[in-house]
């Protein structure tokens, strides 16, 4: 198991916050297995098992969830980094190659969607748990709305959390995006000019870079670097910031470019920020503004919401959310209740206006 995470952190360059939530799910696989004298081979048989006693079983560490079973969303990385592990011991002899039969179906490359046949065999998992998080109506959108958003700056105390509100919200960064961005990340240059070593001349502009290396972890979870135009309003709050920043002496030397201020509990001043923090920064300043529970990732919904009412073409947004396939940004588009009263408006106007009621 620990050949299996030293190979997905440094084989295939996963980020380390991934392979620790990969550790944490193993570590409770295992310990489920050995309660029940299992062999590799016979617990590939009962995953399911596994995967029930957890989905019913309430948490008991502290922190937000805790006394409540998890959701499917939290089972699917579980299931994930169960099925890379068996796929990686069968790679090295570990286990038998037949449990993969047991948990993947094999696919040939001509039963594939045209698009991929160019692959001859596909390893397509039998069990499946729908990592994507489901939302009550009453509970709101899944994106933070327009107003939510707005209300949030309103609350800020600082020139920093009102950029970092901005940033989620106006570029559609993920909240490791953000606490991974380094000063030298940020040109804010006008049109046709450029700074050495970038070629960009299109005015300001934020380079998100996948790069090791922040103290606590942050990481871009996208593999390629992309280039995202900064605003005049975005400008604006991160030259606020700047402004702000000079007042903390040890953020002078700090590359990172979002920092800590002095703490309540006499915390060093000029630290990088964690995502941990970032997030409890956003849920804070909803609290205050009297909003339901709204997390850094719901700002880039926001993002893609805003983005599908504009009817911003699916290649750009691609681009802007930084993603590596076109279906990737589904997620992002939601329908707006607003924009399916009307929908529903038109088509019942098409097919009922003016007939009489008898």
């Amino acid at each position: 198991m620990d050949h299996y995470l030293r190979h997905l952190r440094f084989g295939r360059g996963r980020a380390e916050s991934t392979t620790k939530s990969y550790a944490g799910h193993l570590k409770r696989f295992e310990r489920w297995r050995q309660s029940r004298g299992l062999t590799w081979e016979e617990a590939a048989r009962d995953i399911a098992g596994h995967l029930i006693e957890r989905r019913i079983t309430p948490r008991a560490h502290p922190g937000r969830g805790r006394g409540r079973a998890p959701s499917d969303a939290a089972l699917g990385p579980a299931l994930a980094a169960i099925h890379g592990f068996y796929r990686h011991a069968a790679d090295v002899g570990e286990v038998n190659d037949q449990v993969l039969r047991l948990l993947f179906e094999v696919i040939e490359g001509d039963r594939l969607p045209y698009g991929e046949r160019e692959r001859s065999l596909v390893l397509r998992p039998r069990l499946r748990v729908d990592a994507r998080p489901s939302y009550s109506a009453h509970l709101g959108p899944p994106e933070a709305t327009a107003d939510e958003v707005a209300a949030l700056l309103e609350q800020v105390a600082t020139a920093r959390d009102a950029c970092m509100v901005g940033f989620l919200a106006g570029l559609g960064l993920r909240i490791g995006q953000l606490a991974a961005v380094r000063r030298e990340d940020i040109h804010l240059v006008p049109p046709g000019r450029t700074v050495p070593g970038c070629a960009y001349r299109h005015g300001p502009h934020l380079h998100v870079v996948r790069r090791d290396g922040h103290p606590r972890g942050a990481i871009s979870k996208s593999r390629s670097t992309n280039v995202l135009p900064v605003p005049g309003p975005l400008v604006m709050l991160y030259a606020g910031w700047l402004n702000e920043r000079r007042t903390i002496p040890a953020a002078a030397t700090s590359p990172w470019a979002f920092v800590s201020f002095d703490g309540p509990a006499h915390t060093a001043a000029g630290q990088p920020l964690s995502t941990r923090r970032i997030y409890g920064i956003v849920v804070d300043l909803a609290a205050k503004a009297g909003l339901r529970h709204i997390h850094p990732h719901m700002l880039r919904h926001a993002f893609g919401a805003a983005a599908s009412d504009l009817d911003i073409a699916r290649d750009v947004l691609q681009r802007l959310l930084g993603h590596d396939a076109l279906a990737s940004q589904e997620i992002y588009r939601h329908a707006g209740a607003a924009r399916i009263v009307e929908a529903a408006t038109l088509i019942s106007g098409r097919l009922i206006e003016g007939h009489d009621v008898p």
